[in-house]
């Protein structure tokens, strides 16, 4: 059988071309049939009307059958889900036919785990489908996020999904495409199969189009592959791929090709999933096996098996474990960022949600009392405009003029305006956001969270082609009219122009001086936006999906907006927000410089904002950063943005009181900002000051009580105070919301510290292994002095020999230490990292002193201070100090070493990101100095605080332990034989499972032998 595709004569009994994996029995369409067809294939515009009823909301996906969109039904009142069948299909006519039959088959499907097919319709030579609007996310996204799903929530989507298997297996419709993209999990966590009906259609004649399979190998059964007639047992075969990979985090095959993969599931038995996962139960992977049984006879039989099997399981695992997380609000976002004292982040990685009002008393972090509004600058907020043209295709001018008229009064240096992202957040909160009508109370409340004095309100209307816009402004809190404008022009090209002139107009009703509005900031706003309508009505739904995180429909419309125009920065600024909030870094930092070349057709507030984002992306120009940021807020002292912003980059630099101070002086924002709190709290934890940023704490989480970093933030500041059983309950609260790595690694650290090992290393094991959970077992293993365990590791998981080099520094393998660091360095130097060219050099010079190379230690530490000299990151001199230091101590010059440690521990900051602090091993640094300088009480209480020590101590569980030791010689040296002995009991008891041989252990039993 020849291949459409690539024209390979395969045997006549093969499905799939041996050569390209193409799906073969299809009739290749003729080039002149395509190009036909492609005349009719349709692209449906956001706002346009499909079909006499169907209003285009936004287009949600596509694939082989074609693509989908979310839509509303003008008749019914309610959104539903379009699909425009391709053309190339739909050309075929027994395969319509067959369609229609299937489909009526499937519409009689009716149950809470079966999305409802509705209708298989044609319009003018375009054949789609209607079916059940679900608002949630694919499984295939979940398993994307989640990495594996615990068993019990894995049973409880199978399940689920089984019980809407055993009602269309009952009525004789067997799905034959079940996959993690056709099912859904809407927001209370009921899952939902999509598109039953469609693979059968297709199945006769192998639909491809330009050589795209329909049918998905990864998850096809071998009857399929075979091209065998298929049955409800091939359904079940499908759904236990999708529990392997749920459970395992990896589908049972891969290869290269559509047909390598088809193949091994006719071929190759499945790796049983406990091998890639332990913590899957043997009697769920034992039920998985069976599913993925080739012979069909010896899988479960029907749906109803399965199902029985699956509720039997069920019972012995906890209800806890069975949640499916419900989907959490989507708040409006802003494009600021937060900082990492270990790691730099470059802005645009992370994003603010604003929620709730903030009801804040007077607390001693805050940095002044609500401020009042400025009575010497008139303030305004430019609320959504009504559409008064009867037609709705122009709803998106709502908010779009009010954008275009807040950006442009924004370049006023006299006049506050609050800004588009705020104005979208204090709307969310009060439930506005779609109402065209505002009461004066809601009026009064926009102003009062907004703090300004005044609100303007307006409409459009049209009569043929002549817009008109009118305006009223009114005082908020009295209700007192200001004045009214009204602009006209023709066609939505002169919107801008009357924009414009809406402006000067609007200036005029406030007490501004004619100087003051003739030497006023006022570009043209078509020069500073865009002066295509089109493409601004892309960038302003893009703000919206922007502003309500949902950055790919956000990166969607400004790619379409810089289509139309390839010079709109302002699109290309928020293009780059939303890859970076969506893990694209390269793409992130290709939108970011096209934003920056771009930089002269925005206004100054924006060019400010766009240089700073660019400046802030490297290190090196952090200083530019500053100088961008602190130039937009001479202009505008206000701007939020940019004291997040400027704040951020003085975190990175250590400066912390600075950062402080810009962080404190939004906390009078109602709602307070998300990210403003995260960046107090930080502040406040780095100072050593967990008493307020606790209180601090409890006001975020009064504002935003789901927030599961700020429980996990929470969980921090208690271990940090040494208060671990309330930690715990914090980070629980943390895994109630967001069942993850990050809050179960968090609550391995808790149980680490309690000194609970085995429950701390089931948390660790939660999911596979990488650097995280590696990380977990060092530290563990670290604790306990079962440094042949971590060997061992290394050893196994090649991948985290170069990112955890500096454990072999602990485990005294210090020429792959060294090599690791060497590779590190190339890559940090390749990157522009200075931070992490810092932290190299520093880590390479203890691994020289370590192979007894002082010559080679003191290099580094040369050029580690040449690096910090010429960098902004002054505070980081403390590695150098720290490394010359052990330098001297290795010369035996005690007293300079001692100088240069205790130089380095002032500039330590304290625990704020749970990651591996340098705290314990500058410390443990002065006190053997001392020590060795024979100054034993000294010494005796350095490793008094290092025994002391909370979180800080959790990556260094070796010098903790040791510290007891040594603590046990110093008090027998000073004749204090009771403390010597609880001290050495306390280390024995630490390293009572500890490798054998370890001369420490030796010599702490035959001390206690002695005394």
């Amino acid at each position: 059988m020849e291949c459409p595709k690539c024209q390979f004569e395969n045997p006549k009994d093969m499905s799939f071309c041996v050569k390209c994996g193409t799906k073969l029995g299809f009739k290749e369409v003729s080039h002149a049939e395509t190009k036909t067809l492609l005349k009719h294939r349709q692209e449906l515009d956001t706002g346009s009307t499909f079909a006499g009823r169907y209003q285009v909301i936004e287009e949600m996906g596509r694939g082989g059958m074609g693509r989908v969109y979310k839509v509303v039904d003008t008749k019914l009142k309610e959104e539903l889900a379009l699909k425009i069948i391709h053309p190339e299909i739909a050309a075929e006519e027994r395969i319509i036919e067959r369609f229609g039959n299937e489909l009526k088959m499937a519409r009689k499907i009716s149950h809470k785990n079966v999305c409802r097919m509705y209708h298989f319709e044609e319009d003018e030579g375009i054949h789609y489908l209607t079916m059940e609007f679900i608002r949630g996310e694919s499984l295939k996204d979940m398993i994307g996020m989640m990495g594996q799903l615990s068993p019990g929530q894995a049973l409880s989507v199978v399940k689920q999904v089984c019980e809407g298997l055993v009602e269309a297996h009952k009525l004789g419709v067997v799905h034959r495409d079940l996959k993690p993209s056709n099912i859904m999990i809407d927001r209370d966590g009921i899952a939902r199969i999509m598109d039953f009906g469609i693979a059968r259609s297709l199945e006769a004649k192998g639909i491809t189009r330009t050589g795209t399979m329909i049918g998905t190998p990864e998850y096809m059964s071998p009857e399929q592959v075979e091209g065998l007639e298929t049955d409800q047992r091939s359904d079940l075969y499908s759904l236990g791929v999708i529990l392997y990979e749920m459970v395992a985090g990896r589908i049972p095959f891969d290869g290269e090709t559509p047909f390598s993969i088809a193949l091994k599931h006719k071929s190759e038995k499945p790796q049983d999933p406990r091998k890639i996962n332990s913590q899957i139960p043997e009697n769920i992977s034992k039920m998985i096996m069976r599913c993925l049984e080739k012979d069909r006879e010896k899988r479960y039989q029907t749906a109803g098996e399965l199902l029985s099997e699956l509720n039997k399981i069920e019972e012995d695992i906890p209800t806890k474990e069975r949640v499916i997380p419900k989907k959490r609000t989507t708040i409006s976002r802003e494009i600021t960022v937060t900082f990492n004292l270990k790691k730099i982040l470059i802005p645009g990685l992370v994003v603010v949600a604003l929620a709730v009002i903030a009801v804040l008393v007077f607390q001693p972090w805050q940095s002044r009392e609500v401020v009042p509004v400025p009575s010497d600058k008139p303030s305004l907020a430019v609320m959504y405009f009504k559409n008064n043209t009867g037609d709705d295709r122009l709803d998106h001018w709502r908010s779009a003029l009010s954008d275009l008229l807040i950006t442009d009064l924004s370049q006023s240096r006299h006049i506050k305006i609050l800004s588009a992202e705020r104005l979208f957040n204090i709307l969310h909160q009060l439930d506005q956001l779609g109402v065209s009508t505002y009461s004066s109370d809601v009026l009064k409340e926009v102003a009062t969270l907004g703090q300004v004095k005044n609100v303007l309100v307006g409409n459009y209307t049209r009569a043929d082609d002549v817009f008109r816009i009118n305006v009223t402004l009114q005082e908020a809190s009295s209700g007192e009219l200001i004045g009214s404008e009204s602009v006209e022009g023709h066609g939505e090209k002169d919107f801008y122009a009357m924009v414009d002139e809406l402006t000067r107009k609007v200036k005029t009703n406030f007490e501004l001086s004619e100087t003051q509005i003739a030497t006023d900031i006022d570009k043209e706003v078509g020069k500073i936006t865009t002066d295509s309508p089109e493409a601004y009505k892309h960038y302003s739904q893009g703000r919206t999906f922007l502003l309500n995180g949902d950055y790919p429909g956000s990166l969607e419309s400004m790619l379409k907006a810089t289509e139309v125009d390839p010079e709109f920065a302002m699109a290309y600024r928020s293009m780059a927000s939303a890859y970076g909030n969506l893990g694209f870094s390269g793409p992130r930092k290709n939108a970011r410089q096209k934003a920056f070349e771009l930089r002269d057709r925005v206004s100054d507030r924006e060019r400010f904002l766009i240089e700073g984002d660019y400046y802030w992306s490297a290190e090196k120009t952090f200083d530019k950063a500053i100088e961008a940021y602190s130039g937009l807020l001479e202009l505008y002292p206000d701007e939020s943005i940019a004291i997040t912003n400027l704040g951020g980059v003085y975190g990175n630099l250590e400066e912390w009181d600075r950062s402080l101070e810009l962080h404190r002086s939004l906390l009078h924002n109602k709602p307070v900002n998300f990210i403003v709190y995260w960046n107090v709290i930080e502040m406040y934890m780095v100072k050593g000051m967990y008493d307020i940023a606790r209180q601090v704490m409890l006001s975020a989480l009064n504002d935003y009580p789901d927030n599961t970093d700020f429980y996990g933030r929470s969980a921090l500041i208690h271990a940090c105070q040494g208060e671990y059983d309330l930690a715990l309950d914090e980070v629980e609260k943390s895994i109630s919301l967001r069942r993850d790595i990050g809050p179960f690694s968090l609550k391995g650290d808790v149980l680490h510290l309690m000194e609970n090992f085995s429950e701390a290393e089931n948390a660790y094991k939660k999911f596979m292994m990488n650097t995280t959970t590696a990380v977990g077992f060092a530290k563990l293993y670290l604790l306990q002095g079962k440094l042949e365990e971590l060997k061992t590791m290394l050893e196994r998981g090649k991948a985290l020999q170069k990112p955890l080099a500096h454990l072999y520094l602990k485990t005294g393998e210090f020429d792959k230490a060294l090599r690791g660091f060497d590779e590190m360095l190339d890559e940090v130097v390749k990157s522009e990292s200075l931070t992490g060219q810092i932290f190299m050099l520093y880590q390479k010079g203890l691994a020289y002193l370590e192979l007894k190379s002082v010559s080679g230690a003191l290099r580094n530490a040369e050029e580690l201070n040449e690096l910090i000299g010429e960098s902004s990151f002054k505070k980081m001199i403390r590695y150098y100090q720290h490394l010359m230091g052990m330098i001297e101590l290795e010369r035996e010059n005690y007293p300079k070493a001692i100088d240069y440690f205790q130089k380095a521990i002032s500039l330590l900051p304290y625990t704020v990101d749970g990651k591996r602090e340098y705290r314990p091993l500058f410390i443990n640094s002065l006190a053997e100095a001392y020590y060795k300088a024979g100054d034993l009480e000294k010494a005796l209480e350095e490793y008094k605080k290092i025994s002391s020590l909370t979180f800080s101590r959790i990556g260094d569980g070796d010098i903790y332990a040791k510290s007891f030791y040594m603590m046990g010689v110093v008090y027998e040296s000073t004749g204090k034989k009771a403390e010597a002995t609880e001290a050495y009991d306390r280390f024995l008891e630490l390293w009572k499972d500890a490798d054998p041989g370890i001369p420490e252990v030796i010599d702490a039993r035959k001390r206690l032998e002695a005394i």
